[in-house]
């Protein structure tokens, strides 16, 4: 989780906002800021390390997963080609526009979890914070907060650029408390 967070603090602000011909302030890109997130959590593993970090690994075809469950997760930790090491599911957002997407990344996260073997998940938030994201999706984490794997879901938030990241814990969240 580290390693991830002191990534995630690595990402330049550019990233965070892509500057376009049209909108010179910069829009949200999601992969955009993902490929730099990539590089950053890369450039911090160390050779020793025993798991492999993939970017959009597809289970469309994959025959170990229900139909319904055959998502594409921004990142896994895992050793590929086979479920006994799989460690780590990441979704990221960069945005609070689409809270259906959102409420879809935590389903993710939470199926891999509970039925798939993954130890844990990680819904990662740029640009804005967890109140923020709270606020958003209100009722609904109260629903997901309660699910099997939801102690096994973090939330790393960062509001801009080089800020610290925030860290909680889904299942914390009725209770109100941020890490």
């Amino acid at each position: 989780m580290e390693l991830i967070k002191d990534a995630i603090t690595h990402v330049a602000p550019e990233y965070f906002n892509l500057k376009t011909t049209y909108e010179p302030s910069g829009i949200v890109r999601e992969r955009v800021f993902c490929y730099e997130l990539y590089h950053q959590i890369q450039c911090r593993m160390t050779p020793c390390h025993r798991l492999s970090l993939n970017g959009e690994v597809d289970k469309s075809g994959h025959i170990d997963f229900d139909r319904t469950d055959r998502k594409n997760p921004d990142f896994v930790f895992h050793v590929p080609g086979m479920h006994e090491k799989n460690t780590l599911i990441i979704e990221v957002k960069g945005t609070l526009k689409y809270r259906q997407k959102i409420m879809g990344d935590f389903q993710t996260l939470l199926t891999f979890i509970s039925k798939y073997r993954y130890k844990a998940g990680v819904f990662i938030l740029y640009n804005h914070s967890i109140a923020e994201l709270i606020t958003a999706v209100g009722k609904k984490f109260k629903e997901l907060a309660l699910l099997a794997g939801a102690d096994s879901v973090y939330i790393l938030t960062i509001k801009e650029a080089r800020s610290p990241c925030n860290e909680s814990v889904l299942s914390h969240l009725l209770r109100g408390r941020v890490l």
